[in-house]
């Protein structure tokens, strides 16, 4: 029978800083492809007030800026896109790795950071963006 890890261990082990280090190593080593959608992402965080950073953030969490993609889609075809789009929720919009389907997967971001945001006004803007 499977156990979950104990609340202190998964607390300690799963830190928000041991995370923000993992995320940064893996953005460091995805540069080079990332270099590839700067002005997209650039353009698509201007029109939405997002910073660009984060936006590629997710872009490397989510597919290693496409690495880990095949014609879009993640190993179990479930998810498509640099940011992985759920394909079951939404329908995507233009091809995996273009400025339009960026730009829907950020605006789809920005609505749930202000559902967090509109249910926890009194959190900083680190916790709701958590």
């Amino acid at each position: 029978k499977a156990r979950g890890l104990d609340w202190k261990v998964c607390k300690s082990a799963f830190s928000y800083a041991a995370g923000l280090a993992m995320v940064r190593r893996t953005a460091e080593a995805d540069v080079v492809r990332l270099r590839k959608y700067e002005v997209p992402i650039k353009r698509v965080a201007r029109n939405l007030c997002l910073d660009p950073a984060l936006i590629a953030a997710i872009i490397s969490q989510e597919s290693r800026a496409g690495l880990l993609l095949d014609n879009g889609w993640d190993q179990g075809r479930h998810k498509y896109g640099l940011m992985q789009l759920g394909g079951q929720q939404h329908q995507p919009y233009g091809m995996w790795d273009s400025e339009e389907h960026i730009n829907q997967c950020s605006t789809i971001l920005v609505l749930a950071i202000n559902e967090v945001r509109a249910r926890h006004p009194t959190w900083t803007w680190d916790q709701q963006l958590r």
